[in-house]
């Protein structure tokens, strides 16, 4: 037998047992050999395991007070659902036990020639010995019963019998998450003996011929984490009915980060860069730049045993699209075009803008997040996640391209304004007078004052007392012309004053000073040139680049995603 090997490393531990055992199956063996009616398997084994001899009540080795030494391995299958709320996990695992029972052995028997080992129906399982195994930090678990309970029980001619069942079990993990989603957890699978203590029972793990006892599915995945190692290890537990063995495998999980990175981190990044358009936006659109903040802040609320035949069926399915089509892909589709709208209006409807920009971003972003909430939570990039990621990419450009706009206006409206200012100062004035030397001269001036945040016009003049002459003093108020109006569009009145003059003098002539002081109609006219008007252009720029651009991806999109071909690895 290969268990009996020089190279296992069990075999010292193996002999041992075997050496002991054979005193004990000495009956069994002689009956077996001395029964020349026994001509069947049927009653070969009625035979081996005839509780006239046979008592599983009692454990191997039991008469010799030695423990019995069982060697186990645990094939991984899956693991999944991993849960950070719960702290538990689900696996499906194969967990084979092996021992030796001596009043099990039939090696001096003409059946050892016939059958050098016997594979049992699961349910005489019932008849023989068995560990208590159990796993200690389960929480819940059962025996997979499709399409029979899948159990298996080898008796080998030396006494050595093999226990393989297929379990299905939630079990217990405790997280840290101080670094969540940048940690890596190590969870546990405890195996001990529930009722035999440690002079009972004795657990090891079976590494023959340098062969890992703990055994992972090749094809293993899990949608957060990626099983980066695995260790078998030993220990004992205390309790207040003794000391008990057990043996325990720690599985280091690492966090799949890409699935947080474009699901949480990416998102949030647009939102709190989204709260930062803001600044650029005219502290006087307080409807604007209130509903924008309020708006981020609520979005950021196995050894083989021998080889077994199978039959394969695959089922090649194809999805309908037509749901997904009305569903997700034309209502997104047509808020990315609604976002386009924004471009039409006029940059000074500061509301408007933001509003349709803003609503739009959410929309795609909450669209998304239905969307995942229906899907597994998988590491590698879907089809619809390159469609939602793009829409939301889309609309989010469309709303900066709107705080752009708004910063070019206002910088526009600021050189013109200064362009005006300087224009008027260059036109001839008198020499620099102080106020009074002007008043003292009997003129009026004007002069150029800041009131608040404007830049305004005051005029100074000097009243007289006239006694029992003809002087008197006119004040005429003229409105400017039409000419005299800034580039921003809004009209603007020239106040001209005249200077005091005597009845005597004549009418039409006019205080030198007051003339080269106050600028003429004309000369406002020359200065207010018309300006190229840079965020309307940008706007125009940006309303047919923005859809040529979402066409070009739409039919790269539907031209990658139509053609792939999804290869299936089946084993």
């Amino acid at each position: 037998m290969i268990d009996l090997q020089d190279g296992h490393p069990n075999h010292r531990l193996w002999q041992k047992m075997i050496d002991t055992g054979r005193s004990s199956a000495a009956n069994c063996a002689n009956l077996l050999r001395n029964d020349a009616s026994i001509k069947t398997v049927e009653e070969f084994l009625d035979t081996l395991i005839n509780s006239s001899h046979y008592d599983r009540r009692i454990r191997p080795f039991f008469d010799q007070h030695k423990p019995c030494n069982v060697t186990m391995t645990i094939h991984i299958n899956t693991i999944s659902a991993i849960n950070e709320v719960n702290m538990d996990y689900n696996t499906d695992l194969i967990f084979r036990q092996s021992w030796y029972d001596p009043r099990l052995n039939y090696s001096g028997t003409d059946w050892a020639k016939k059958s050098p080992q016997i594979t049992l129906h699961y349910s005489l399982i019932d008849r023989i010995w068995v560990p208590d195994s159990f796993f200690r930090n389960a929480k819940e678990g059962k025996r997979s019963d499709i399409t029979v309970p899948n159990r298996l029980i080898r008796i080998h001619l030396d006494g050595k019998v093999l226990y393989s069942q297929r379990l299905l079990l939630k079990l217990d993990c405790q997280m840290k998450l101080q670094k969540f989603p940048l940690d890596n957890q190590t969870c546990v699978v405890n195996i001990g003996s529930y009722g035999f203590d440690t002079n009972d029972l004795a657990f090891f793990w079976d590494e023959a011929q340098n062969i890992s006892a703990i055994r992972v599915n090749e094809d293993l995945e899990m949608p957060d984490f990626v099983l980066s190692n695995h260790e078998a290890r030993y220990c004992n537990r205390t309790t207040a009915t003794g000391t008990f063995t057990c043996i325990e495998v720690h599985l280091a999980l690492q966090r799949n980060l890409n699935l947080y990175i474009q699901q949480l981190y990416l998102p949030s990044t647009l939102i709190v860069a989204l709260s930062f358009i803001s600044f650029w936006i005219d502290y006087k659109s307080h409807p604007a730049r209130v509903l924008l903040s309020l708006l981020s802040i609520v979005t950021v609320t196995t050894k083989a045993e021998g080889s077994f035949t199978c039959l394969l069926v695959v089922l090649h399915l194809k999805r309908l699209f037509g749901y997904y089509l009305v569903q997700v892909y034309i209502p997104s589709m047509l808020i990315v075009i609604l976002s386009f709208v924004s471009f039409w209006i006029d940059h000074k409807s500061v509301p408007a803008r933001i509003s349709v920009g803003l609503l739009t971003v959410l929309t795609v972003t909450t669209q998304s997040s239905g969307i995942r909430s229906q899907l597994p939570r998988v590491s590698y990039i879907k089809a619809i996640d390159v469609w939602m990621s793009a829409c939301l990419v889309f609309v989010f450009a469309g709303l900066l391209e709107y705080a752009l706009v708004n910063v070019i206006a206002r910088k526009g409206e600021l050189r013109q304004q200064v362009r005006f200012s300087k224009e008027k100062k260059s036109s001839d004035r008198p020499p620099k007078l102080t106020l009074i030397q002007r008043l003292q001269n009997g003129s009026s001036f004007a002069a150029e004052r800041v009131i608040g945040n404007r830049l305004a016009q005051v005029h100074f003049y000097k009243k007289e007392d006239i006694q029992g002459s003809g002087e008197t003093m006119e004040t005429l108020v003229h409105k400017s012309s039409g000419g005299d109006r800034n580039m921003s569009g809004n009209a603007s009145s020239h106040v001209q004053y005249s200077s005091m003059s005597n009845a005597n003098a004549s009418s039409t002539q006019l205080n030198p000073i007051s003339q080269s002081v106050l600028p003429q109609p004309a000369r406002i006219a020359n200065a207010a040139k018309p300006v190229r008007d840079s965020a309307q252009f940008v706007d125009l720029v940006s309303a047919v680049l923005f859809p040529v651009a979402f066409i070009v991806f739409n039919i790269i999109y539907w031209m990658v995603y139509l053609n792939m071909q999804v290869e299936y690895v089946l084993k």
